[in-house]
């Protein structure tokens, strides 16, 4: 086996840690099922329905759930922040010449007779969202109405969509399914590794409605280095909103999760001519994600790749408030690029390291002591000094802080540049 240096080494253990939190941070199997569940109540929900509008309705996943890119909540968050958001679409085949007010009033009736006392019914400023605080952990469902664009002869919700805007009483494009293929398309490209060696990570009487199923828990859990990724940041941003007190204005998953698709692409082009680590590539995506952010005719654009009418980063361009969004995003992107890179940096105590990630991304100081416990005993441990491994950590507690502080420097080398 190759004797890794202590920078090498702790390369990996931080390498280790980042995929460990991605799966620490997904939902677990039971809670996936729950929110499973719930959805599928929903096409009884509309085989229930005498509107017209609501015939042959299909509804399907987007968002994170589609996507495969939800985390848990952070414990104690406020509001929408403390609760899964599960994302669905209504394709109504029958809403061509509806107008989208016609239609939100439709879902809304049905959707509030069909759940009863069941669940709170809110409206949305394009559906309707139903909450279920009382599960654990809490979650919603926001449901968008949905019919093909003029021309888009595709059924099931393929194709160019456009939903119903309460506020402008008009319809807008969204593109849900070509964009989850764009996705899927992007995380299927390889990125080439260098060859060293890594911890391997194994924890790691009308027509009816129709309902396509959510993705199996088995392929939600099996995290890609872009998915992992994505997870990071969204769990990061949660934490981020919560400690600067402004959640209203956090960045969106679509913003985060285009970018940081766009980035992994030129990682897995150019990886062929310049492998990368895990690690490599997962900083580099978060560094370079805001690369991809345009700025054209005195508007701000990050626009679904697969429909260029759907602008993610519209409300940054809103006159009254759009700033704020766009200063929010920045100093978000500006914390994640120093919290991606925080295992690498030297604390003087696992205690502060633990604070550390625990402030970033709100996880517990048992789940450090669980990943410092599964590296090898010989690895430079993540947030320590150079050389300060478990190994050298035992020897100090069974003969005192001078071993652990002499044999840990032995291994020093200079400071590492990060990024």
């Amino acid at each position: 086996m190759t004797l890794l240096s202590d920078f090498e080494s702790k390369r990996g253990s931080w390498e280790y840690f980042l995929l460990r939190a991605a799966r620490e941070i997904s939902l677990s199997e039971p809670q996936y099922e729950k929110i499973n569940a719930r959805y599928k109540v929903l096409e009884r929900i509309l085989n229930a329905a005498d509107s017209p509008l609501l015939q042959s309705a299909h509804i399907f996943v987007q968002g994170p759930i589609g996507l495969r890119t939800t985390i848990k909540p952070v414990n104690g968050a406020p509001a929408d922040l403390g609760t899964v958001d599960a994302d669905a679409i209504v394709w109504l085949p029958n809403a061509g010449g509806a107008s989208a007010q016609s239609v939100l009033d439709e879902i809304h009736k049905r959707i509030e007779e069909g759940t009863r006392v069941e669940a709170k019914v809110e409206k949305l400023r394009r559906g309707v969202r139903i909450v279920y605080a009382d599960e654990s952990p809490g979650f919603h469902i926001d449901i968008t109405p949905a019919r093909a664009i003029s021309g888009n002869e595709e059924t099931h919700g393929e194709g160019m969509l456009e939903v119903p805007d309460r506020e402008i009483q008009a319809w807008k494009a969204s593109s849900p399914i070509p964009y989850l293929g764009w996705l899927q398309q992007a995380s299927e490209q390889q990125i080439s590794l260098e060859s060293t060696e890594v911890l391997a990570t194994k924890a790691i009487a009308m027509d009816e409605a129709t309902l396509a199923p959510l993705p199996d828990y088995e392929k939600y859990i099996d995290n890609d280095p872009l998915r992992a990724t994505i997870k990071l940041l969204k769990r990061h941003r949660d934490e981020w909103a919560i400690r600067n007190g402004d959640a209203s204005h956090r960045p969106i998953s679509a913003v985060i999760t285009t970018l940081a698709t766009r980035a992994y692409e030129e990682v897995a082009a150019d990886s062929s001519r310049r492998p990368r680590r895990p690690l490599d590539a997962i900083i580099e995506i978060v560094t370079n994600m805001s690369n991809h952010i345009q700025y054209a005719s005195g508007k701000y654009l990050v626009c679904n790749p697969a429909d260029a009418a759907e602008n993610f980063a519209e409300k940054w361009n809103r006159p009254d408030e759009g700033i704020r969004y766009v200063n929010a995003f920045r100093k978000w992107h500006d914390d994640a690029k120093h919290s991606i890179s925080l295992g690498l940096q030297e604390f003087p105590s696992v205690e502060s390291f633990s604070e550390a990630v625990k402030e970033r991304f709100a996880l517990s100081s048992n789940f450090v002591v669980s990943v410092n416990n599964d590296v090898p005993a010989n690895w430079t441990l993540p947030g320590r000094k150079l050389g300060l491994t478990r190994n050298v950590s035992t020897m100090g507690s069974v003969f005192g802080g001078g071993v652990a502080g002499h044999q840990a420097q032995e291994g020093a080398g200079s400071p590492e540049r990060l990024g």
